[in-house]
């Protein structure tokens, strides 16, 4: 299995969502940007896809709804 990183952007998260969140994916680091919430993760998948799929099967069995997801893509120099 591979480690993928990714970033899923949330509605406004308090403490008492911060608690569920990390209790469910230890693999995750919440912040805030530019006032937007996030939740960041380094998840264990076969795929990128399973690992955003299982990451917000997590985070929807606690009650989040995830907006969408952002990645950092590596630019290619020539």
């Amino acid at each position: 299995m591979k480690t993928y990183e990714f970033t899923l952007i949330l509605p406004e998260v308090d403490d008492q969502t911060a608690d569920a969140i990390y209790g469910k994916c230890r693999d995750a680091s919440l912040g805030k940007s530019n006032g937007a919430s996030y939740v960041a993760f380094d998840r264990k998948a076969e795929s990128l896809e399973a690992a955003i799929e299982s990451a917000v099967a997590d985070l929807r069995s606690i009650g989040v709804q995830p907006l969408h997801v952002q990645m950092d893509v590596p630019l290619v120099s020539s």
